[in-house]
């Protein structure tokens, strides 16, 4: 499978704080949106599987800002996934198309618990999905 997806969007004015750049907080709304994109892609639909049903909880979370991005600004946030023991591990990097960079670095971890939110395993087809996908060591991949 390809090595990382990317997620495309504009910033929106809602997105930006009073010196007009983005607040702080959005770049884990933007994580969230390109995480669910990147999970999609991979057809890895688990939030509504027949079987018993999965709820999927953010454990770690880490952010690096390294530039400011403005209202408007065409954004991609290139996303990869591996499972590191019974957790899923995110690797984000938001980058600006006007600035031809890189503006902020992430990472999320998951666990798998069940609708009483008690840890549970992965399904097996979720496991041999994850290992079919490339993990780039050196993150983020060179422009």
């Amino acid at each position: 499978m390809s090595e990382f997806s990317r997620y495309h969007f504009r910033v929106k004015f809602h997105d930006t704080d009073a010196m007009g750049v983005i607040h702080h907080s959005k770049h884990i709304k933007y994580f969230e949106e390109a995480r669910v994109e990147f999970l999609r892609e991979k057809e890895m639909k688990w939030h509504n599987r027949s079987d018993k049903p999965l709820i999927f909880a953010v454990v770690s979370l880490a952010t690096q800002y390294l530039k400011p991005a403005r209202f408007d600004e065409e954004l991609q946030v290139w996303t990869q996934a591996r499972l590191q023991g019974a957790r899923i591990q995110f690797q984000y990097a938001i980058f600006s198309e006007l600035q031809k960079s890189f503006i902020a670095l992430g990472t999320t971890e998951l666990i798998a618990l069940d609708d009483k939110l008690i840890p549970k395993r992965l399904p097996k087809d979720l496991v041999q999905a994850f290992k079919s996908i490339d993990w780039n060591e050196n993150w983020p991949p060179k422009l």
